[in-house]
């Protein structure tokens, strides 16, 4: 099994409520690979005017 760290930055779209956040970060990462762990590293306020936030998240895959 090989490991690799990735740094993941996805949008947080406002339609996306706080509760479900985890689910939506969990569904995106695992199209990388498998998912053994992750972490929200930095959340940014987005320029566009729609209220989006961007995401920097760590993750560990396998393969």
């Amino acid at each position: 099994m090989k490991l690799i760290s990735v740094d993941y930055y996805l949008d947080w779209p406002v339609s996306i409520k706080l509760k479900n956040l985890r689910g939506f970060i969990i569904s995106n990462l695992e199209k990388k690979g498998n998912l053994i762990r992750w972490s929200i590293v930095d959340i940014q306020n987005s320029i566009d005017s729609f209220g989006t936030k961007k995401l920097k998240i760590k993750a560990v895959l396998s393969n």
